[in-house]
């Protein structure tokens, strides 16, 4: 009997921490991992730390549990077999691309579904999320795409002024050679 209590207050704790967990991070990815070695994991897990990612195995009854929680009851669903999780940080687009690829060169590893800004995503547009350019990409063409009419803009001002100081340099040529002419004009 007291380990049963025990066992309820260890699974307990654990929900506590997947709970706060999936509040830390609220789009999360859902993997099915079977057949996949520890070492595998671990370059997924080394590939996600670089965009603040993590990736945890999880009991499917704590997950379920969790989901609940969090009145996901429609990503349940997904939770089958040896389930894995990837909390993802700030680039979600980094994340897919993580999973998506290692996905490609491990056939047992799967992602299954991902909930991103409290959407339900499937494996398919999961895909195509992967191949979106990173979030550094994007800034910068959103940033080019602001500076090219202004660049335009200065550089047709630069233009015209190049023109004017043309303009204004000839006529004070002109007016020079004019005393000149006039200076023979009167010896």
């Amino acid at each position: 009997m007291v380990k049963q209590g025990y066992g309820k207050l260890c699974k307990e704790k654990m929900i506590k921490e997947v709970l706060a967990d999936f509040k830390g991070y609220p789009n999360f990815f859902i993997t099915n991992y079977m057949g996949t070695s520890v070492s595998d994991l671990e370059t997924v897990r080394k590939g996600l730390r670089g965009s603040k990612s993590k990736y945890v195995v999880m009991k499917n009854a704590v997950l379920n549990v969790v989901l609940d929680q969090l009145k996901l009851q429609d990503v349940k669903n997904l939770v089958d077999g040896g389930v894995g999780v990837s909390l993802a940080g700030e680039d979600v687009i980094a994340v897919s691309k993580i999973l998506v690829g290692f996905a490609k060169t491990n056939d047992k590893f799967k992602v299954r579904g991902a909930v991103i800004d409290g959407q339900l995503f499937g494996e398919a547009k999961i895909k195509e999320l992967a191949s979106l350019p990173s979030k550094e990409v994007l800034l910068a063409r959103v940033v080019g795409g602001i500076k090219s009419p202004i660049t335009g803009f200065v550089c047709a001002l630069g233009g015209i002024i190049r023109k004017f100081v043309y303009v204004v340099d000839a006529v004070k040529k002109s007016k020079e050679k004019e005393p000149q002419a006039n200076q023979s004009e009167s010896k």
